[in-house]
């Protein structure tokens, strides 16, 4: 797992020490094999063993691992004149570190969640309710009942009437989206199985899920001009939707719905 994903995953665990120590080794990359853990702590301003725990949080088992993990590799992505292969760039950096959060036996777990729901529901708001959305609109065309909403009154409504062998899907970068958070409280209550997609794990939105699904934050890429938090999400409904297409009878509903587009659009 990479450095960047290292700190979004344990993010919870983080002291304003260890906050401080990121800042320092994220912006001096190529300067982090020639210094001792003393160099470091004297540079930072905090001690030796406050970057040792620092190493033990993001699961490095010393600080020369953590040292060689950042600073053997190419230090940037490439920044290239060309926007095309910039924006390339920053895509492949992105779904691979996403790639590295998602396993092929919770994303077939998931699918096997869906095809057993007697109704799915996405929920999101603001980006992640146009995640919430796609997701729909993909499983919507292979027959499979399902809805999403993307308004706080209606998550809420529409949630309390979900039952035992519905499922919830919930989007939310922070993991802080109040609404979104309520309604999959809810979800437990009831005992709705629920996916939560997110950043960040242990938040409150992450104790009242079945499964979560990190993904990678766009905001890892040095570059302001970059804004796209969508694409790890979407990298995720694409391996869902490539198992899901694998049941016949998802195929033929697709190709179905398909057809009747193609012919009166």
């Amino acid at each position: 797992m990479n450095f960047e994903n290292r700190i979004q995953k344990f993010n919870s665990l983080l002291t304003e020490n260890d906050r401080k120590i990121i800042k320092y080794l994220l912006a001096n990359k190529d300067t982090i094999l020639n210094k001792t853990i003393v160099d470091l702590s004297e540079a930072i301003h905090v001690s030796p063993a406050s970057i040792t725990r620092f190493c033990k949080k993001v699961d490095f088992n010393s600080f020369q691992e953590m040292k060689f993990h950042l600073g053997g590799r190419p230090t940037e992505l490439n920044k290239a004149d060309d926007t095309l292969d910039t924006i390339y760039n920053y895509y492949q950096s992105i779904i691979k570190s996403t790639q590295q959060f998602i396993s092929e036996e919770q994303t077939t777990r998931i699918v096997s969640l869906i095809l057993n729901a007697k109704k799915v529901v996405f929920c999101g708001i603001g980006n992640s309710g146009l995640i919430a959305n796609e997701f729909n609109s993909r499983i919507e065309r292979m027959g499979i009942n399902s809805n999403s909403i993307t308004d706080t009154h209606a998550m809420l409504m529409k949630t309390s009437l979900l039952g035992e062998s519905d499922l919830l899907i919930c989007f939310s970068n922070t993991g802080k989206t109040k609404s979104v958070i309520d309604s999959a409280k809810l979800a437990q209550e009831n005992h709705v199985p629920t996916v939560v997609v997110t950043n960040y794990d242990d938040t409150l939105l992450t104790k009242f899920a079945n499964e979560v699904v990190l993904i990678s934050s766009y905001k890892y890429i040095d570059d302001e001009k970059f804004v796209n938090s969508q694409l790890p999400g979407l990298f995720f409904l694409d391996l869902l939707i490539y198992k899901l297409l694998s049941n016949d009878k998802l195929m033929i509903n697709y190709q179905k719905t398909l057809k009747a587009i193609n012919e009166h659009s």
